[in-house]
């Protein structure tokens, strides 16, 4: 689910280059990045508006591993519990 899956950057424009392989979507790292780079931030969230993909140029791809589900955003465990 969207709340459950942490997503990393694969491929991005030059604002996020220091952000490769590391989440875009689910840690604080996500919040660092709103508050810090907005215009990057949602540049790299939204989908192409004719076919719903990545824009181009972009990849978030969902993390893998029991990592990408058992914390979001500041440590609120969502399977942490059930993963130990």
């Amino acid at each position: 689910g969207i709340i459950t899956t942490g997503l990393e950057l694969w491929q991005g424009e030059e604002c996020a280059k220091s952000y490769f392989r590391q989440r875009m979507w689910g840690t604080m790292t996500m919040v660092q990045n709103v508050m810090l780079n907005t215009r990057c931030w949602l540049k790299h969230m939204a989908l192409n508006h004719s076919t719903g993909l990545d824009q181009d140029n972009i990849k978030l791809r969902a993390a893998q591993g029991f990592e990408a589900a058992d914390y979001v955003v500041g440590g609120y465990w969502v399977w942490s519990k059930l993963i130990e």
